[in-house]
């Protein structure tokens, strides 16, 4: 059955309720506002009780709060560590330089990758510039990193072996999580196999730069964004930060909160596909970022999906006679990352 989804009108509620949000009142997380989820005992033994633990954590997260701080994974700290250089070493390059990989650009076939520049209004699309700028690159179903914008390696060298390293080793943990999420949801731990045996991911590097607003120049007073906010539309999304910045809507609280970094944790969230995969059973909330900071700011979020044309029908945990399924099935290729530009 094919899918009766309207992804550009998605994506036009989804930017009208947006900008509805009021943002000028954010308060410090306190302790257990954004759970903190440890695998390392999972993936050490890899035992049916250790998964099962952990899959409840990351049920009552994904339920409750839709994000989590995971820690004891398998990426290595020296090669975050190398990432963030990586990343501060590309945006320290001249404007020019990074133009020459200027995302969408006509002589470049392939949407939606490499450099981004600051106040942009895609991704999220907004009315305002959002004051971040980014290099991105991604994969999908006949879509490799050869395909992808890079920059000669004699310009910055090293950048890209260190750039496709880091994203081959998240799109390992990302596949390491999928048991997780699928016991969470009270399905045999392979059930996502078949539509993640050809995943859809897009890495962002971001730089923030330093002293974004003044006292009296904030977002709840119409100002840009470091990025607006938005829901992502991810099955999941991966994010390291090296300093503070995200804020994301607390549904237990009912207010803005500031999410606090975790060294070498990677900050999860849930998104729209999971959202409709799980017949709303689990959250995709709303956030942004800035940075007050008098120094730069960088994150490196990788965004997580199915493979692109597979259906994503209700999940039959998640639906009854008494809930029946209240989305059409959908692929990531028919969502609104597609009106998005991703």
């Amino acid at each position: 059955m094919r899918s009766e989804f309207d992804p550009g009108a998605k994506e036009r509620e989804l930017r009208a309720e947006s900008s509805s949000w009021e943002t000028s009142v954010v308060v410090d997380a306190e302790p257990g506002d954004i759970p903190v989820v440890d695998i390392s005992a999972y993936v050490e033994s890899g035992s049916e009780a250790d998964l099962a633990t952990v899959a409840a954590l990351v049920n009552d997260a994904c339920e409750t709060v839709g994000f989590f701080q995971l820690i004891g994974h398998t990426v290595q700290t020296d090669l975050i560590d190398s990432t963030f250089d990586a990343v501060r070493a590309f945006h320290d390059l001249p404007v020019d330089e990074k133009q020459q990989i200027a995302m969408d650009g006509a002589d470049w076939p392939l949407g939606g990758v490499g450099y981004l520049g600051l106040r942009s209004r895609k991704l999220p699309s907004r009315d305002r510039g959002n004051l971040n700028e980014a290099f991105l690159i991604k994969g999908q179903e006949g879509i490799g990193v050869d395909d992808n914008q890079w920059l000669a390696d004699d310009v910055l060298p090293g950048f890209r072996t260190t750039v496709e390293t880091y994203a081959s080793a998240v799109n390992e943990l990302a596949l390491r999580l999928l048991p997780i999420y699928a016991t969470a949801l009270g399905l045999d731990p392979s059930f996502f196999s078949d539509a993640f045996r050809d995943p859809t991911w897009r890495l962002r590097m971001t730089h923030y730069p330093p002293d974004q607003f003044g006292a009296d120049d904030n977002p709840g007073a119409g100002a840009e964004y470091g990025i607006a906010p938005h829901v992502d539309t991810t099955f999941f999304t991966l994010l390291l930060q090296d300093g503070p910045g995200l804020t994301i809507y607390s549904h237990p609280r009912d207010e803005w909160i500031t999410a606090p970094v975790v060294e070498g944790a990677y900050v999860v969230n849930s998104g729209e596909l999971l959202k409709h995969w799980t017949n709303d059973r689990y959250l995709s909330v709303r956030h942004f970022a800035n940075n007050d900071a008098h120094v730069s700011r960088y994150s490196i979020p990788f965004f997580y999906n199915a493979t692109a044309s597979h259906p994503m029908e209700c999940l039959p945990t998640c639906c009854s006679d008494d809930n029946p399924p209240k989305y059409p099935p959908i692929s990531y290729g028919e969502s609104q990352a597609v009106a998005q530009g991703e």
